[in-house]
């Protein structure tokens, strides 16, 4: 349909169903940027060029152009994992064709992809109007472990693997790549799946390069645990070790414990030092005593991480132990300082774009982290310990990637079975041989 404008050019309007489409690409912009609830109507108005009373003629609320994004993105991955499946001649190829599916919904959607990532545990735990989500992500994750089934029952993947677990672990590491994969680096879904192929499905197959622990007896509680209903009630680390109590932990502590969650839970955008000073059982009025802001404690609380984190690298270093044994004390220190720093660390990483957090420090300490990490596996390749060829820089981020799951995945493992579980599983991916 033609109008004309005001300088007597016709002009073709935008469709119904394309403006709406347009509307749902701004808004699933801003979520993935800032979070479902630090977003406003007016926000993704502006975005879209209209009134905020004209976005109402497309959808009646925030609620549902999340709740369109949300369905897209699973009946997307629905289709996409029925695909990968039909025809795959073994567990291996299918599990592949999972990996690749799931990059692909990625690839197509990113900001979809982050948002789905960022928002599905907080809005299943937190809101009524979309329980619905935890029942589709438990539907996903049974596809995985299905695939994992059949492939121990067919001899392919190692007889002692819980399966649900497993394919809960490789699946939700996958997806938490949607917070930094892109088509446009590297490689493409299809070259990407083949190296995390190799990387997780080496360390649970038969026969294996690498073998130190029966993964029967690290998994047999390690089924995934949801949160706690009552935020107040779950203060306390990702290693399922409670807080200590609120007469006997320092303010400074408490207020980070609580922040952490508070930031897991409902995210940063919407968190108020209000809610950080209640939770942490302090008075609002000295909460800037301790903290300075809300956006200096994110920035401390991200720099302590990497700080503490680095140390910990530095004092294995100094023992002078070959690089699969310095491999395994890199995925240690990563999953207790995931621990020590709370359910939040992985989502506090995702909030490192806030506009008041010091990003130079933060770069560079994040940047530090991943030159250990890299020049350790090409210590390892150059030593003949891992198998050669290995692309460090792409191994590095997604073994991180996969340890930072750990820290919402499963608050009810120990972290020493947390620990032995990541280390048999990459190091067994990179072909370590053990020392």
């Amino acid at each position: 349909m033609n109008s004309e404008g005001e300088n007597g050019r016709m002009r073709t309007q935008a469709r119904p169903v394309d403006r709406r489409s347009e509307i749902l690409r701004h808004a699933c912009a801003l979520f993935a940027r800032q979070g479902y609830g630090g977003t406003t109507v007016r926000q993704i108005a502006e975005a879209a060029q209209l009134l905020s009373g004209s976005l109402y003629h497309h959808f009646p609320s925030k609620e549902a152009m999340l709740l369109d994004i949300l369905e897209e993105y699973f009946a997307e991955t629905v289709v996409r994992n029925r695909t990968a499946l039909d025809g795959a001649e073994d567990a291996v190829a299918a599990l592949r064709g999972l990996i690749r599916a799931s990059l692909t919904v990625i690839a197509h959607n990113p900001d979809a992809a982050v948002v789905v990532v960022g928002e599905c545990r907080r809005l299943a735990l937190s809101d009524e109007r979309f329980r619905w989500l935890a029942e589709r992500t438990a539907q996903n994750n049974t596809v995985w472990h299905t695939v994992i089934a059949e492939g121990v029952r067919t001899g392919l993947l190692r007889s002692d693997l819980e399966t649900e677990t497993i394919g809960y672990f490789v699946q939700t590491s996958v997806w938490a790549m949607a917070q930094w994969y892109r088509t446009h680096g590297r490689y493409d879904p299809d070259e990407a799946s083949g190296l995390l192929v190799e990387l997780f499905v080496r360390g649970i197959a038969e026969p294996h390069a690498y073998r130190r622990g029966d993964l029967r007896g690290i998994l047999r509680d390690a089924a995934p645990v949801q949160w706690p209903a009552g935020a107040s009630a779950a203060l306390g680390n990702a290693a399922g070790r409670p807080a200590r109590s609120a007469d006997g932990a320092d303010p400074r502590a408490r207020i980070g414990q609580a922040a952490g969650l508070l930031f897991a839970r409902q995210g940063y955008a919407v968190t108020t030092t209000r809610q950080i000073a209640e939770l942490a059982g302090v008075p609002v009025g000295s909460l800037a005593h301790h903290i300075g802001s809300k956006e200096r404690l994110l920035g401390d609380m991200l720099a302590g991480f990497f700080e503490e984190l680095l140390a910990a690298f530095g004092r294995d270093e100094a023992v002078g132990r070959g690089p699969s044994l310095r491999m395994a004390g890199l995925v240690a220190r990563t999953v207790e300082g995931l621990a020590e720093h709370g359910v939040a660390s992985v989502l506090l990483l995702n909030e490192a774009t806030a506009d008041d957090v010091p990003k130079a420090e933060i770069s560079r300490l994040l940047g530090d982290v991943e030159g250990v990490w890299t020049r350790v596996l090409a210590d390892g390749m150059r030593d003949g310990d891992f198998r050669a060829g290995l692309d460090a820089a792409f191994v590095q981020r997604v073994a991180r990637t996969a340890l930072s799951t750990s820290s919402v995945a499963y608050p009810g493992m120990e972290v020493r079975h947390l620990t032995a579980l990541y280390q048999e599983v990459l190091l067994g991916g990179i072909g370590a041989r053990p020392e």
